[in-house]
């Protein structure tokens, strides 16, 4: 299991950008944000940079001014047509660097996030 935690203070527009310093390898488990004073409308898009391959894990709108824990996870695609289950969600694996991006929040807010990879 590792734990990459991204942490950083938006600027005067409101913007973030974090990215972890190291590559992580494996499953996405689970991402919290723990609020300290995050803005309540900010919104972020986490991805995994893996030189020019970008996957997306998550988007999310308007954080709230609390801790919160996401698990996300997407849909497999059938052998036979290669089109999306409707109804079977996988965890995301990913073998570069987490990157989370915050927009629309507010001047020198901070944001914290702890991404969680397991083996499986």
């Amino acid at each position: 299991m590792q734990i990459i935690e991204l942490t950083g203070v938006s600027d005067a527009s409101g913007d973030l950008t974090l990215t972890a310093g190291k590559n992580g390898i494996g499953y996405v488990e689970k991402i919290v944000y723990d609020w300290s004073n995050g803005d309540t409308g900010a919104d972020i898009v986490v991805t995994n940079v893996d030189g020019a391959a970008t996957t997306a894990i998550m988007t999310k709108a308007d954080l709230g001014t609390a801790d919160a824990t996401y698990l996300p996870r997407s849909l497999g695609n059938k052998t036979t047509d290669g089109s999306a289950f409707t109804n079977v969600a996988e965890k995301i694996f990913v073998t570069g660097a987490m990157k989370i991006v915050v927009a629309n929040g507010a001047s020198t807010k901070t944001y914290r996030f702890l991404v969680t990879l397991t083996d499986e």
